[in-house]
């Protein structure tokens, strides 16, 4: 009986060590997965939507901006939105409500541009309003619980005001809406793509023809995907 109960006990130490090794070689191999799989990425995205021919259209729309700096813009003023449509006119302006990109043309229609911007190092989804590139500016930032946790467990979302400048002539009943959506992204692949991610977009609508600052609502949503490798 002594042997058998040595035997028993000696097996299910073998268990235990054999899976806690196994345990440990699968860390091991989704670590490197992750670190060989990894992107981290900006994405902007503007859309212009209007029923009516903009003359002479100046806009200065909201940046992802990080210490009065953006790479986001930098690389629009560099590949023009990657567009083939080169009636636009890009540049980066400082103006009272902050760094901003500047939009001109002198016949605007509806348009649709992005850009992505490839990041270095992993861009840090949960806090980026200390560590990341947001939305700029922002007015009376709140953070919303009530909409907290609403797309992932750790998600949180903060609403804002912000600024749109936009100058133009039109018919008296036109019709303009402008939308920004930005991203910042991490995906890796595990047996399957995974991603974290936060986001932003803010949308305004506009009748007729405009000449100035208009505030537009936007909203901020982090921690939104999954933080486990």
């Amino acid at each position: 009986m002594r042997t058998r109960y040595k035997i028993g006990i000696g097996f299910v130490l073998l268990i235990i060590i054999s899976v806690g090794l196994l345990s440990l070689w699968w860390q091991d191999q989704k670590q490197k997965m992750y670190d060989s799989s990894l992107r981290s990425s900006y994405d902007y995205n503007v859309r212009l939507t209007t029923d009516s021919t903009l003359s002479n259209a100046t806009l200065y729309l909201p940046l992802p901006v990080i210490n009065n700096t953006s790479s986001v813009g930098m690389d629009i003023i560099e590949h023009h939105f990657n567009s083939h449509d080169p009636s636009w006119e890009y540049s980066i302006v400082d103006t009272e409500h902050g760094l901003m990109l500047s939009m001109k043309n002198e016949k605007a229609r509806s348009i649709d541009l992005s850009t992505m911007v490839l990041s270095d190092q992993t861009i840090d989804t949960m806090n980026p309003l200390s560590n990341e590139m947001v939305l700029m500016p922002k007015y009376n930032l709140t953070h919303n619980v009530n909409a907290s946790g609403a797309y992932s467990r750790t998600s949180e979302q903060f609403d804002y005001e912000s600024r749109v400048y936009a100058s133009y002539e039109t018919s008296s009943n036109a019709n303009t809406s402008i939308s920004i959506y930005m991203t910042g992204h991490n995906e890796w692949w595990i047996g399957g793509w995974q991603y974290n991610s936060y986001w932003e977009n803010m949308e305004i609508k506009l009748s007729g023809s405009q000449d100035g600052w208009t505030t537009v609502n936007g909203q901020l949503v982090t921690g939104e995907g999954t933080y486990k490798i």
